[in-house]
């Protein structure tokens, strides 16, 4: 069994994860470790932070997605998965890389923000927004003019100034029109869901070890009639938090385990410290656009 890496963490699994890179560093004890086992229907003491969702007095959490499975989530790094009959590996890894890999940024003290990021001129650089807003599009853009994939859908912060972005994989989530529009072809990827026309898009050559220092954060918003296209800098400090708080990856479990007030912190040392933008377009225009733009800007 080969370990794996991600966001500095060594990876120690039952269940094979092409997204990660190999692990390369010291022999040390594996900081996860992914298992197959049975797995409860509910947490002893456990509280319901959603129907799918429970926290217990320890930390501990457990995951519940109907038709995958369920994933137990300890404080210690211990992580055991109980899939259920017909789920596909894919489905498996969407979540243990997603909602799991959030829990467990909560129960170690890092912000996890919703975003994808790339590499631009040594730096991360990361792209927030909801579901939809071309997170994933934009970085394959990105990828495609030669930029690495720092993370996908999960951008883990290390704690204190300078920001520091911890890499994740470089795996995209990508809809089969975003695939196409980049003159790739979807055949031969493994689908993000059954029956679903997203795809997982891996770079392996494109990957990145170590952490990076975070040069800026984009927030992609719907262009209207009211908010025309275009780039601004945030400059108020309460509103870039308030911003940052919707992007955080999972909050409901940062609230849970009683984190509210570090994430907070950490928010607004975010705010002081590195520049966040609102990037407004329309999410389903081809991005080009503004890709020199955005480096145009991170380079002011």
């Amino acid at each position: 069994m080969t370990d794996g890496l991600l966001c500095g963490w060594r990876v120690r699994s039952a269940i094979a994860l092409p997204e990660l890179l190999e692990w390369q560093g010291d022999d040390r004890p594996p900081d996860l470790t992914v298992r197959l086992g049975e797995v409860d229907e509910s947490l002893p003491q456990g509280r319901a932070i959603s129907p799918f969702l429970q926290i217990d007095s320890t930390g501990a959490g457990l995951l519940q997605v109907p038709m995958v499975g369920r994933f137990l989530v300890r404080q210690s790094g211990d992580i055991t998965v109980a899939p259920q009959p017909g789920a596909s590996d894919a489905e498996i890894r969407l979540f243990l890389l997603g909602s799991v890999l959030g829990m467990v940024c909560h129960q170690r003290g890092l912000l996890p923000l919703h975003a994808s990021s790339v590499v631009i001129d040594g730096g991360a650089v990361a792209f927030c927004g909801h579901s939809g807003m071309g997170k994933s599009t934009l970085a394959l853009r990105f990828a495609r003019r030669g930029h690495a994939v720092v993370s996908d859908d999960v951008c883990v912060l290390d704690n204190g100034a300078p920001a520091r972005v911890r890499p994740s994989f470089p795996r995209l989530k990508l809809w089969r029109d975003a695939i196409e529009d980049a003159a790739l072809s979807p055949e031969g990827l493994e689908r993000n869901r059954r029956g679903q026309e997203k795809f997982h898009f891996l770079e392996p050559e494109a990957g990145v070890r170590d952490p990076l220092p975070l040069r800026a954060i984009f927030l992609l918003r719907r262009a209207s009639l009211d908010a025309k296209e275009g780039i601004e800098r945030l400059s108020a400090p309460l509103d870039i938090v308030a911003a940052l708080e919707a992007e955080t990856f999972r909050p409901e479990i940062g609230r849970a385990l009683g984190a509210e007030r570090s994430l907070f912190q950490a928010r607004a040392l975010l705010a002081s410290t590195v520049p966040v933008y609102q990037l407004r377009r329309q999410p389903d225009a081809p991005p080009e656009r503004w890709l020199d733009a955005i480096v145009a800007t991170v380079r002011e």
